[in-house]
């Protein structure tokens, strides 16, 4: 399935106004249901074939996914998962985007992205992608958005 990102607030078939059915219709029924943590205020779907968990609000309807590093997202036709962090933030600079570094990671908050990187050897496992606006990151690491 195309996860690609053309603006804020969608990537793929998902966007920030979609309930947990419709997602559900739309990636089909290859998912797994998990807290992701104690203080989450609604469960999170795992698409384990798809390497992506979808998040969601008390009303079910969705507000960001993350991809892990088999999954196909991409931005401007370049896979961002798996990557090495010194090549996605040089795709974006080359874009006009300055990236926002911090320890774990960085944020491309104009996406609504947020990206970590494992220090070892400079991959990007994880990327959040914040579908709705109100939800931005104001500095939460992408593994904490519950």
């Amino acid at each position: 399935m195309d996860f690609s990102i053309a603006e804020y607030g969608a990537v793929g078939p998902l966007n920030g106004k979609l309930s947990r059915g419709q997602v559900r219709d739309i990636l089909g029924a290859g998912f797994e249901v998990f807290w992701k943590t104690t203080d989450s205020l609604n469960t999170t779907d795992a698409y384990i074939q798809l390497d992506l968990h979808v998040y969601y609000d008390e009303r079910d309807i969705v507000k960001g996914v993350e991809f892990f590093e088999r999954s196909t997202v991409s931005w401007n036709g370049h896979k961002l998962v798996g990557e090495t962090s010194t090549d996605v933030l040089a795709l974006f600079r080359r874009h006009g985007i300055d990236p926002v570094i911090d320890d774990d990671g960085f944020e491309v908050g104009e996406l609504g992205m947020g990206f970590y990187v494992d220090d070892d050897d400079d991959l990007i496992t994880t990327l959040y992608i914040n579908l709705r606006r109100e939800n931005s990151f104001n500095g939460v690491v992408p593994l904490q958005e519950a």
